[in-house]
């Protein structure tokens, strides 16, 4: 039974913290926020970087024990406050494809969409994640059999893996096919979701972008 949280998010608007974010909010469970402003640098402070010696965000602390990397932080939260729900259980047939696609996310998605891509097949052969036009014929064909990730039930990987795809279609990196578009569309319809994604990028934060 796991004990009652006693959770700190470094938080950063504008950052991949929305990730991290969105898997609390969706918990339910309770939890404070030390702003970490990457705008200003807060990340490279001597004081946060005994937290994470990467200088990114987001970083978690519950009781003590530091998570970092955000489909690390999903799994933790996620088996630790959601087990069965969010997190299949360990004997459920969907707990193996569950910590692939949530993996997935951050170590294949994320650079394969986000680099430039490149024709040269040694330079996929010599990379973890491959190439982008297979990594997105792989998530579209995947996302087609919907509605989420593991089929019927929404979890942790979904957030994840949902996460970066969210981010990455919304700047033009995955393509916005009805596939993809329906799977963003579901994941920003979930209350969770939008109060991570308002808490993240705030109506503030664009308009001092267009004034500056």
């Amino acid at each position: 039974m796991a004990q009652d949280p006693d959770i700190t998010l470094y938080f950063s608007v504008a950052s991949r913290s929305f990730i991290a974010r969105w898997a609390l909010e969706e918990l339910g469970v309770p939890y404070r926020v030390e702003i970490t402003d990457i705008r200003f640098g807060q990340q490279k402070a001597a004081e946060y970087l005994r937290i994470n010696p990467m200088g990114k965000v987001p970083a978690l602390s519950d009781h003590g024990a530091i998570v970092t990397e955000a489909p690390a932080i999903c799994l933790y939260l996620a088996d630790r406050y959601g087990y069965g729900t969010l997190a299949p259980r360990i004997e459920s047939p969907l707990r193996g494809p569950y910590f692939r696609w949530t993996t997935f996310s951050t170590a294949v998605a994320e650079p394969a969409l986000w680099l430039e891509p490149t024709d040269d097949p040694a330079y996929a052969r010599g990379v973890g994640w491959g190439d982008r036009k297979t990594v997105l014929a792989l998530l579209e064909n995947l996302l087609a059999q919907g509605p989420w990730v593991l089929g019927e039930q929404f979890t942790a990987a979904d957030i994840a893996l949902g996460g970066i795809l969210s981010m990455a279609h919304y700047n033009n990196k995955v393509p916005h096919t009805p596939v993809f578009n329906a799977y963003v569309e579901r994941l920003a319809a979930r209350p969770a979701c939008t109060r991570a994604a308002e808490a993240t990028w705030p109506a503030e934060l664009f308009q001092s972008a267009s004034e500056s």
